[in-house]
């Protein structure tokens, strides 16, 4: 898999090159590297103010397939409902450990979009907001064991593992399992498309999540303005 990052940083962050050590850093669009890349990693650095999102504009215009990923060092928001905005489906701070990135890789490359977790509750918050989550959610999970719903229903509201297991009483490694179960069974691809799902805002196993996603937040924020 080809990683490209944008950033003028003279040498990849530690944490960059441990997720994917094969990486190729630009400082530029303009790059032959660019061209086949799937998947591409926009640093947004405060010095440059929005440049990253010229850099994120340019890239879906000659790659519309690409996954475009902003770094951000001064992750907030405002520059997270930006990012999606242009067309970016991953968001997180620039500085984050390597499993983090490699855990972002996987969640964007399957199709679903990556969010802060304070962003995303504000995401989640925007999005459900007005809608009856009982009647429909109870039908979604009917096919989850006790656990699982009890999990899924926490992770819908974009609690960390972390959060999940400190609720729940149990570990941090059993939360994961159990979201992994929630996940492939109703064939959901992460926190805020279950959270859609148990709104009755998106069907499970739902192929265009990303474009979903996007439509229902650009349309919550009009409506929010």
């Amino acid at each position: 898999m080809k990683h490209i990052f944008i950033t003028t940083l003279k040498e990849s962050l530690e944490s960059w090159f441990k997720a994917f050590p094969q990486l190729i850093k630009i400082s530029d669009v303009v790059s032959a590297d660019v061209a086949g890349a799937s998947v591409i990693w926009v640093h947004a650095q405060i010095e440059y103010g929005t440049q990253w999102r010229q850099h994120v504009q340019q890239i879906l215009s000659f790659l519309p397939s690409a996954k475009v990923i902003v770094l951000s060092n001064n992750p907030d928001q405002v520059e997270a409902m930006q990012a999606l905005q242009v067309g970016a489906v991953g968001y997180l701070h620039a500085y984050a450990h390597q499993q983090v990135l490699k855990e972002v890789y996987s969640v964007v490359s399957q199709g679903g979009v990556w969010l802060g977790r304070d962003v995303l509750k504000h995401l989640i918050t925007l999005t459900t907001r007005g809608n009856r989550q009982s009647d429909i959610s109870e039908e979604v999970l009917e096919g989850l064991t006790k656990r699982e719903r009890e999990v899924a229903l926490e992770a819908a509201k974009g609690n960390s593992n972390k959060e999940i297991a400190r609720t729940l009483a149990i570990s941090e490694r059993t939360v994961k399992a159990h979201l992994t179960s929630v996940f492939d069974t109703l064939k959901v691809r992460d926190r805020l498309h279950l959270a859609l799902v148990l709104q009755g805002q998106s069907n499970p196993g739902h192929f265009s999540h990303e474009d979903e996603v996007k439509k229902n937040f650009l349309n919550k924020m009009q409506l929010n303005s």
